[in-house]
Formats: C-alpha cells, structure tokens, sequence
C-alpha cells in the first residue's frame, strides 16, 4: 500500500488508535477541511485545532522514528509526546482557556 498523508494521518492502523484515544473520529468520504469541521462539531474537549495540529505532528514524528530508527510507533509514546507538548503550549493561551485545556490534558488516560 503507497502512503499518503490520508493513510498517514487518517487510516493507518496506528493513526486512528490515536484518534480514538482522543475520541476524534473522521469521516474519509470528506475533503480535508469539511473533514475537520465534522470532527469537530462533537469533540467534547477544548481547543480542537491545537489539539488535531499537535497530535498530527506526534503521529509523523512516530512515522519518522520507524522511517529514520526503526523505531515501531507506541501508542504510549505518542501520547506521552502529545500531552507534554501540549502543556508546553498551554503557556501560550489565555488563562480561562488553559485551565480548561489542562483538566482535559489530566483527564485523557494512556492508551495501552
């Protein structure tokens, strides 16, 4: 299978194990920008396009580790990439907006 950025970032096994992990789902019959708007509509936590943004990155930053290490993509270092850098920006955001961020950023469990 060739891989684009949708496999990539999209329907790759790994890639919607981390969606899923944030309860982001995507409907693939979409272009890229009303695919965004539908996945936001019902996402329940705060900040949707930083967060989609800093997990797309954590997703390629995996792919790159297979790629350039052979390092096996881990849900578990996704996610622990994800959360740090997503406190990292959370200096960046308004006060009322980073406390919301951050109760979410400590509500979200590891994926095994």
């Amino acid at each position: 299978m060739s891989e684009d950025c949708d496999h990539l970032f999209f329907t790759c096994p790994f890639s919607v194990s981390c969606w899923g992990s944030l309860d982001i789902y995507w409907d693939m019959s979409m272009d890229i920008r009303d695919r965004v708007r539908t996945a936001k509509a019902p996402f329940s936590g705060p900040s949707f396009i930083m967060i989609f943004l800093c997990a797309a990155w954590h997703i390629w930053k995996q792919r790159n580790s297979f790629i350039f290490d052979r390092s096996p993509p881990s849900l578990s270092s996704w996610f622990a990439g994800f959360k740090q850098d997503l406190f990292l920006l959370s200096h960046r955001i308004k006060e009322n907006h980073r406390s919301i961020l951050l109760a979410w950023l400590e509500s979200l469990v590891i994926p095994s």
